[in-house]
């Protein structure tokens, strides 16, 4: 049999295992924080490279087009004047969708439930 543990002792190998409990969700924390702040860096750096690419490519396209109006017989100024009207359109709609896929981004989920666990926990103990 073992002998059993006095109070002090109890209340001391508690609180041993809540310190080492809130630092595991802190480490936990840290590192779901840190791999979502990895990814989105690595993300945000192809994004730009793409848009990058594709803006240059958009501009030698919206001087075609302004061209080819003014190919119709519309005033230089009248030509390019309809593709900035297109494009600041075109702007506004993304603006708008943007805006609403905004409202989907999220913290992390599973750290959080952690510390809801442990949070929860601890009141039950001091009860």
């Amino acid at each position: 049999m073992q002998p059993q543990q006095s109070l002090k002792q109890l209340v001391t190998q508690t609180i041993s295992d809540g310190t080492r409990l809130l630092r595991a969700q802190v480490n936990l924390t840290t590192t779901e924080l840190s791999e979502t702040t990895k990814t989105i860096g690595k993300i945000s750096l192809l994004g730009l490279i793409a848009v990058s690419l594709i803006g240059m490519g958009g501009i030698f396209v919206l001087i075609s087009i302004a061209y080819a109006l003014v190919a119709l017989g519309l005033p230089t100024w009248a030509g390019f004047l309809i593709v900035a009207a297109a494009l600041f359109l075109v702007t506004g709609i993304l603006g708008v969708l943007i805006k609403s896929k905004g409202k989907g981004v999220k913290g992390p989920t599973l750290a959080g439930a952690q510390w809801k666990k442990t949070s929860e926990s601890l009141t039950a103990l001091g009860e």
